[in-house]
């Protein structure tokens, strides 16, 4: 009786323990049927699905008339799926053959156990067309794009480049890499349990997102002609480089930033001739330096340019007037420095008027010490000279300025000249536009909007007009100033006849000084009396003669009296 008793307690413990157990697997299954199926089902697809890129067309670059910059062409990428190769050795011949690589190279890529293998990407079209017709089992011929410059070395440091993934390096590309990169699509093909794409399975397709269109308010005529005075004056100077900005004063819109020597965008990482040898870090020094857009990169002491700031700041404050009367012997004393004008002998009693028309660093010195340090501070922050000019392009360097409590007597006098400091060119063309656009700061620009595929406008970018920073008034006689300079004054040989033009000239010495290489600049804007546009042209380091009126005033002459007329602007 015991025995049957126990024997019962048995077969129910074991009978609770196998229902526990079903109970236990319906519901785990329950759970994995419904709950997780989604997941599972995913996991399902990846096992059984290949997928494959399908590379977005990057949206073009065009110049304010429609004149495309840069756009795309289309290319190959070469790739292999190893568990579909039939012929390994035929395809590791052809691949080796038509795309010009190393045997071994190929060979270690195609018995590669991989998914998908990456052969070779950006291969011209003809050539991936001639792997397709091989018809190589486990080669794949996807079509991509690569971008494409049509006019090679324009604008080559503005507009910038990409990199083996389309993705934008420098320049305009990367700056507005969010609107011009575009969504890739994929290919999605089912395989067996061994890889082997499934034949009567249709592929599924992801189509890509082309990238939109940037239009910028870049001239290609404008900036053309820019170009080629600059690759004429460098040639002719043998300078190491010649930059040039053209803008508009009012709103910021740049027409054209030249930086010659430029390079060829669509061969970017081939140095100029007379380049080799180099360790790969000396390589890419090189390329780096290559790259630079010294109008926004690079800063260098602004020299008699910068009296305009000078001036327009002590005409604001009231320490001057244009009636005022000043002496100059050739020099001025300050502290235990003698600091020189450009002219040994002087320019004896001379108006304030005469002063700026002759460039004289003893009345800039004079009026700088009346303005005193901190209000020469104030001015230059006022002026937005220790900020940078938020420019649409990467990279923009900052202005180098002297701490205030360090500034004395002596650094105000050499500042007041636009020496013992240093700005870039775009933050001095900005400053220049400022003064002479009636008091307003500007915000240098080239996007001017997105379109969209079908060219309608998706974001447009407004020209931001900063805070004033000078009166009307000022800035009118600020221009009244300046056009004399170049009717009576040093800057005579920017005139263009039927036109009034303004500017200032500089020529400044880099450092160190015993090195003897010059900086030769001039601003000028036309018309005077209600600019419209204005030009800078800066010549690094050149040879014999480097008066900035004499080398850099003819270049914006002659590019106004050419595109004066093309932007509509009449002789008076």
């Amino acid at each position: 009786m015991k025995n049957r008793t126990y024997n019962r307690k048995k077969i129910c413990v074991v009978f609770l323990a196998a229902l526990g157990i079903v109970i236990f697997l319906i519901g785990r299954m329950v759970y994995l049927m419904i709950f997780e199926a989604e997941y599972y089902q995913k996991k399902a697809e990846a096992l059984h699905e290949r997928e494959r890129d399908i590379k977005a067309a990057r949206g073009e670059i065009i110049d304010c008339n429609g004149t495309v910059l840069a756009t795309n062409k289309t290319v190959c990428t070469i790739s292999v799926i190893h568990s579909q190769i039939k012929d390994p050795e035929r395809v590791i011949r052809s691949l080796s053959e038509l795309l010009d690589m190393d045997e071994e190279a190929v060979r270690k890529r195609v018995e590669k156990v991989s998914s998908i293998e990456r052969i070779q990407t950006n291969v011209e079209k003809e050539i991936g067309d001639k792997i397709r017709d091989l018809e190589l089992a486990g080669v794949k011929v996807d079509e991509d794009f690569k971008r494409y410059y049509p006019y090679h070395e324009l604008a080559s440091t503005v507009l910038g480049f990409t990199g083996g993934d389309n993705q934008g390096i420098i320049g305009l590309e990367v700056k507005y890499e969010d609107w011009l990169a575009g969504t890739d699509g994929k290919i999605l093909t089912v395989t067996d349990a061994r890889g082997v794409e499934l034949d009567k399975i249709a592929e599924d397709r992801l189509e890509p997102v082309p990238g939109k269109t940037l239009q910028l308010s870049m001239d290609y005529n404008i900036q053309m002609y820019a170009q080629q005075m600059a690759e004429k004056v460098m040639e002719e100077k043998q300078a190491d480089g010649v930059s040039i900005i053209l803008m508009n004063p009012s709103n910021g819109e740049l027409y054209a930033m030249v930086n010659v020597p430029e390079f060829d965008l669509d061969d970017p990482f081939t140095l100029p001739q007379g380049t080799v040898g180099l360790t790969e870090e000396e390589k890419q020094d090189a390329l780096n330096q290559m790259w630079r857009n010294r109008s926004i990169n690079d800063t260098y002491e602004p020299g008699s340019v910068f009296k305009v700031v000078t001036a327009a700041a002590c005409l604001e404050e009231g320490v001057v007037t244009t009636q005022d009367q000043f002496h100059c012997p050739g020099y001025y004393v300050v502290e235990d420095r003698r600091i020189r004008c450009h002219k040994i002998g002087g320019h004896g009693s001379e108006t304030f008027v005469q002063g700026i028309q002759n460039s004289c660093n003893p009345v800039f010195i004079n009026i700088g010490l009346r303005l005193g340090v901190d209000r020469f501070c104030d001015y230059y922050d006022q002026f937005g000279l220790l900020g940078n000019t938020g420019v649409d392009l990467p990279g923009e360097a900052s202005t180098i300025m002297h701490q205030r409590k360090n500034i004395g007597q002596v650094e105000l006098a050499t500042m007041s000249f636009g020496q013992s400091f240093q700005v870039t060119p775009i933050q001095m063309a900005t400053t220049f536009s400022s003064i002479i656009n009636g008091g307003n700061r500007v915000t240098p620009h080239f996007g001017k909007r997105v379109l969209d595929q079908d060219g309608t406008v998706a974001e447009t970018f407004s020209d931001k007009k900063g805070k004033r920073i000078l009166s009307e008034e000022t800035s009118a006689t600020m221009r009244a100033l300046l056009e004399s300079v170049v009717s009576e004054g040093g800057g005579k040989n920017a005139a263009v006849e039927g036109y009034r033009i303004g500017g200032k000239t500089a020529t400044s010495q880099t450092l160190p000084r015993s090195a003897n290489k010059y900086i030769s600049s001039f601003v000028g804007f036309a018309p005077a009396d209600d600019p419209q546009i204005l030009g800078m042209c800066i010549i690094y380091n050149p040879q014999g003669v480097y008066y900035g009126g004499t080398i850099a005033a003819p270049v914006i002459g002659k590019i106004f009296e050419n595109i004066l007329p093309y932007l509509g602007i009449e002789k008076e």
